[in-house]
């Protein structure tokens, strides 16, 4: 489980990427050398930041994909276009501390409290 905050709701996202590849490896090793974009799509924002968390695990779990930069960008509150740099795993470089096999919606709310938004994300590891 990770608590995620941020100022503002594409921040968060962004936020809950980087807590999501912590979780799987040291993001120190991972250099921003490609670019990936994406786009997903959801019913609401719980669900939208499932989507987006879901689709990143997919490409780590099938193209060996790392990730270290994110730049999200919320188009409304249910679509997600977004950028992520990051390169290929290379066993030599990326210790791999735990394998993530979900993300779950269990405890999952975006909440704004003050001036920011944040956010309780469960993976299943």
């Amino acid at each position: 489980m990770v608590e995620v905050s941020a100022s503002s709701l594409s921040e968060l996202f962004g936020e809950a990427a980087r807590a999501l590849f912590e979780t799987i490896t040291d993001l120190e090793t991972v250099r921003p050398r490609e670019e990936v974009s994406l786009s997903v799509e959801a019913g609401d924002m719980e669900e939208l930041l499932v989507s987006w968390l879901t689709e990143l695990l997919f490409l780590y779990e099938n193209g060996q994909w790392l990730f270290c930069r994110f730049e999200p960008r919320l188009v409304d509150d249910k679509r997600l276009e977004a950028k992520a740099w990051g390169e290929k795993l290379d066993p030599d470089r990326h210790p791999i501390d735990r394998e993530v096999k979900a993300v779950t919606y269990h405890r999952m709310a975006v909440v704004r409290e003050g001036g920011l938004f944040k956010t309780t994300i469960v993976f299943d590891v």
